[in-house]
């Protein structure tokens, strides 16, 4: 099963990599790689103004827009939102027209889709490290516990060089 994508943006390939195993897999084209999505059939956002209580505020939204589904459904949905999110406010340079944070929920027949979309940074790519087994280290674990909760999850910039990091989970 395929855990993310990297994205390589200058030469505008992706690379399928099965994160569970460390495999990778083939290369395609980003607009092929989209294509190849999943199609979400509707969609919730809201933008919110970036602060300390962002995560936080996230976490209410998608609370309440998953209000009626499976509790554990639920629960992976709020802790992958409040991780991206809480990378955005750490790891994203603020100042002017750069104080906000998007948040999506998308809704498909077998999987929810949460985008987290940011102001972007200079980094072209965000930087993923692993944590060695037993670390002590008491953060850099976010977007590897994204990936494990995900069927598929991944990176891209926009046009208008904006960062949306998504993760896909599934129904059941």
């Amino acid at each position: 099963m395929l855990r993310a994508d990297t994205f390589d943006h200058d030469s505008l390939r992706v690379s399928k990599i099965a994160h569970n195993h460390g495999e990778v897999g083939d290369f395609m084209s980003v607009p092929a790689f989209f294509a190849s999505m999943p199609d979400v059939a509707r969609w919730q956002g809201t933008t919110l103004r970036r602060s300390k209580e962002t995560p936080c505020q996230a976490r209410r939204m998608l609370r309440r827009w998953l209000g009626d589904v499976d509790p554990d459904l639920r629960y992976n949905a709020v802790l992958v939102a409040c991780e991206l999110v809480t990378n955005v406010i750490r790891h994203v340079p603020a100042g002017d027209q750069r104080n906000w944070v998007e948040v999506r929920l998308g809704t498909a027949d077998d999987f929810i889709r949460l985008k987290v979309i940011d102001p972007g940074t200079p980094h072209r790519e965000p930087r993923f490290e692993p944590l060695n087994p037993g670390s002590m280290r008491q953060s850099g674990r976010g977007l590897s516990l994204v990936a494990s909760l995900a069927i598929r999850c991944g990176t891209h910039l926009t046009d208008g060089e904006h960062r949306v990091v998504w993760a896909d989970l599934p129904w059941s």
